[in-house]
């Protein structure tokens, strides 16, 4: 039917009324002709441009006038300058989805923040974004927003040229083009924001008419043809032979190309097709499906504000069919398969969320919830200094309160903050980070092409906070927003309540901005020397079995809450300050980590170093830094003897991830899995060889016990570095290093090297308590390693590298070469009793004549 014949078309511009005449009629018709003439060859390059999207040209932009005039009551039509504004918003609602809707064509879009977003947020590593993908993207999400722009956009072909506009008369151009362009806009807003943004009349254009426009019923009107026209010709067979769309574009081009024009049955839309869908395209049909539900929503949510507003009604109140799969298989039928409404589903949302956002998550790590907020936190504060252009910007403050007699627990920050849309979606959308979808360019254009590098990574960290709180309020004021304009967000009985927002009390509002996090905490964490949160209401935890393994067991004690702070991130780039009655006190100062007293570094990571590193540390601790200059770590290289003694801390983004043995301080990495408990260090074998290299220089001149500065040596000949001066074996009289032990092997013929400190074994016939009186055996070498001790990595069978280290002695004393032998042998003595374990046997060659 040609759109000139629909009932709401000819109401307005062709039959006679006695609330307008003719002249009037023909003067709006014509200048939406000529509208109509300039956007069909715009509507006609969105398949060039949105290449795989079914048909959007001038065809689906005229059948909408159909689409409304069958869903429009009895009593709902338009005059004159309502079907031009109408029409207006029909030619231009999707008329954006090219690049011929921007002047500057690609150039254009490629300038605008929304593009730079979406390479930033696809690139990854040397993959870049397919230009096309960018093009196809960047057009879809801008398209309801520019469409707002059209009505009074100009084009030119040169600078010489007169401008050019879709609305070529001024007068109507200036007085309808911003209305046109808004409802155009609206018809990607939720129905809310068409309810407070549109609900408003325009007054009458004289002389031209004495009618107003009522935005409200033309937005609705839009909104629900526009989620209707589905059919076929959407989806002609011959253009989808030529465009040969793929993945999901192919299944809407399926679905669509099957389905009738729909028409009304009683008080609903029904939509039928012809052709059976088969097994094979059984996907196409739940897209239909999902499709027909969409607007089946459309069609009840504009249906009631339309008529809570006053405003006549719709002639259908709903979508038939769309309750239940099999009923609509009944007018769009199936083959060799039935649809059943039985999709994977979480039928107890807070259990879900307080199993995989909670302590099964986390395990008993109580700190996790702190953590979360303080890095929730960081992130707000570098999108907040990127979009201000302010590197130093940024406070964190940390207090426990007292209410009525309750602990609270409060983290108040003055980052970018939250608008409204961001707390009631992206904040409870479990899963949902906003710092990596596309959500980010519509709520803080330009911020991730700006370089935005969030710590959070997967969205749930938030929900760790039920962990440890009965109670959450969530106060947040966008950073560009009025005092007034801040919102709260309660939790009144954590995930088991539905939250409630409310306008924010004065006293909770972030002065410059930001977010607070309140909390009420299952117990006062404040122990006698000890600061610890209850978990789960102290509910008891399983026993943990034998054979289980715990790998929270080295953290250390926290005595209060600056030192959990502390230990928390103990390389924040923003200051953290911990507030104790009316006391403020910095934990943590932006970069600090790099300069601070190692002792203190040191403290951030272990409650007290061992004697011998404390006495040291000072003069040890040295940074570890890329060629670039990027410092990747600041830390002592000291053996861990076994788990418990770990003494240095993986940080990623400025936080604590996990414990790391055999250095003492802290370096950096990244982050693995979601409970953010496992990461990898930054690679660079270079700054970690130059750092161990310095290390053993510097440790040669200390009074660190010889067995472990062999250690020590070890690590460093691992780190690919220069062990220097440092032992590396010792016989029964003394230490070695490489330079005294040539110097031996050269007047000997054999040598025999046990590798590991030998440990009391079932068969040997001494007491445990004597063992350590062992003597070694003069031809014993005894070269100590880490292989054999502690290892972080239990999966990996590490090499004794002072073991090759000790062979290469070897090569230098003995240039014959040599032959060896693993073989048992007596190793030494207790008291007088033979001490067997196995060794290697290095015999010499003898020298060429």
């Amino acid at each position: 039917m040609s759109f000139e014949r629909s009932r709401l078309y000819s109401e307005a511009f062709l039959q006679d009324s006695s609330e307008f005449d003719s002249t009037e009629q023909n003067f709006f018709m014509h200048h939406l002709a000529s509208m109509r003439a300039r956007v069909e060859p715009i509507a006609a390059r969105i398949l060039r441009d949105m290449s795989g999207y079914t048909v959007h040209d001038i065809t689906h932009l005229d059948a909408l006038w159909e689409m409304a005039s069958l869903v429009a009551g009895d009593n709902l039509t338009l005059n004159p300058p309502e079907a031009f504004v109408f029409g207006g918003a029909i030619l231009l609602h999707d008329a954006s989805m090219t690049l011929a809707a921007y002047p500057g064509g690609l150039d254009e879009l490629k300038q605008l923040n929304e593009w730079k977003d979406m390479v930033a947020l696809g690139t990854s590593g040397d993959n870049v974004p397919d230009e096309a993908y960018l093009i196809t993207n960047v057009l879809r999400m801008l398209h309801a927003k520019n469409a707002e722009k059209l009505a009074t956009q100009s084009w030119s072909n040169a600078s010489t040229d007169p401008e050019e506009f879709l609305i070529q008369d001024g007068d109507l151009r200036r007085y309808y083009g911003a209305t046109i362009g808004q409802i155009a806009h609206s018809h990607w807003w939720p129905i809310s924001s068409v309810a407070t943004k549109l609900n408003s009349y325009l007054g009458p254009l004289p002389p031209h008419t004495q009618c107003g426009v009522d935005r409200l019923k033309i937005a609705g009107l839009l909104r629900v043809a526009d989620a209707i026209h589905l059919d076929r010709r959407r989806a002609p067979t011959f253009v989808r032979a030529l465009e040969q769309p793929r993945g999901i574009s192919n299944l809407h081009w399926a679905f669509q190309n099957r389905l009738s024009s729909p028409r009304v049955d009683g008080d609903a839309l029904q939509f039928t097709a012809g052709e059976h869908c088969p097994i094979e395209e059984s996907e196409s049909w739940w897209l239909c499906f999902d499709a027909l539900a969409l607007a089946d929503r459309e069609i009840r949510e504009t249906g009631l504000l339309l008529v809570d507003e006053g405003r006549p009604s719709l002639r259908v109140t709903r979508i038939k069919g769309v309750q239940n799969p099999r009923e609509l298989a009944l007018d769009i039928p199936v083959k060799g398969w039935k649809p059943i409404n039985s999709p994977l589903r979480i039928s107890d949302v807070p259990k879900i969320v307080s199993i995989l956002g909670g302590s099964s998550l986390y395990g008993d790590d109580w700190r996790a919830p702190l953590r979360e907020l303080l890095q929730n936190a960081v992130d707000a504060i570098h999108a907040r200094r990127i979009m201000q252009n302010n590197a130093v910007w940024g406070t964190i403050t940390v207090q426990i309160e007292e209410r009525a007699g309750e602990p609270w627990l409060i983290v108040e920050d003055d980052g970018v903050g939250m608008s409204e849309h961001v707390m009631t979606t992206n904040l409870v959308d479990f899963g949902n980070s906003l710092w990596r979808s596309a959500a980010i360019s519509e709520e803080y254009p330009g911020l991730a092409a700006r370089g935005m590098s969030a710590i959070g990574k997967f969205g749930i960290g938030f929900f760790s906070v039920f962990m440890i709180a009965s109670e959450v309020v969530v106060t947040s004021r966008r950073f560009d927003a009025a005092a007034t304009d801040a919102l709260s967000l309660l939790f009144k009985n954590g995930v088991n309540s539905r939250p409630i927002l409310a306008p924010a009390t004065r006293d909770s509002v972030p002065q410059n901005g930001g977010t607070r996090v309140e909390l009420k905490l299952f117990s006062d964490p404040r122990l006698i020397n000890t600061f610890k949160f209850t978990i789960d209401g102290g509910k008891p935890t399983r026993q943990r079995g034998l054979l289980e393994y715990s790998y929270n067991i080295a953290e250390p004690i926290a005595t209060d809450l600056i030192s959990l702070v502390q230990q928390i991130a103990p390389c924040c780039d923003t200051r953290i300050i911990v507030k104790d009655a009316e006391i403020l006190e910095t934990a943590v100062a932006p970069g600090d980590w790099t300069t601070c007293d190692p002792l203190e570094l040191s403290r951030r990571v272990i409650t007290w170093p061992s004697r011998p590193l404390a006495r040291n540390l000072k003069q040890l601790m040295r940074p570890l830094i890329k060629a670039d200059g990027e410092t990747i770590g600041r830390a002592v290289l000291w053996p861990s003897m076994t788990y418990q003694s770990q003494t240095g801390a993986l940080v990623s983004g400025g936080f604590k991830v996990q414990m790391v043995p055999h250095i003492a301080g802290v370096i950096l990495g990244d982050v693995e899995v979601a409970a953010r408990n496992l990461g990898s260090p930054i690679t660079d074998p270079e700054a970690y060889r130059v750092w161990a290299t310095e290390q053993a220089k510097l440790v040669s001149k200390t009074d660190t016990p010889s067995e472990t500065q062999a250690l020590i040596a070890e690590l460093v000949l691992e780190f690919g570095g220069n062990c220097g001066n440092l032992p590396i074996a010792h016989t029964r009289k003394s230490w070695h290093n490489k330079k005294q032990l040539i110097h031996m092997l050269r007047s000997m013929t054999t040598i025999s090297a046990l590798v590991g400190e030998p440990v009391h074994e079932d068969d040997d016939e001494v007491s445990l308590n004597s063992f350590d009186d062992l003597i070694l055996a003069p031809e014993i070498v005894l070269i100590p390693t880490i292989s054999t001790r502690f290892t972080y990595d239990r999966e990996r069978v590490r090499p004794s590298y002072l073991l090759r280290y000790f062979e290469s002695a070897l090569k230098t004393a003995w240039p014959s070469g040599w032959i060896d032998l693993d073989i048992d042998e007596v190793i030494g003595d207790v008291n007088g009793t033979e001490i067997m374990r196995p060794i290697t046997e290095y015999r010499r060659n003898p020298a060429p004549n």
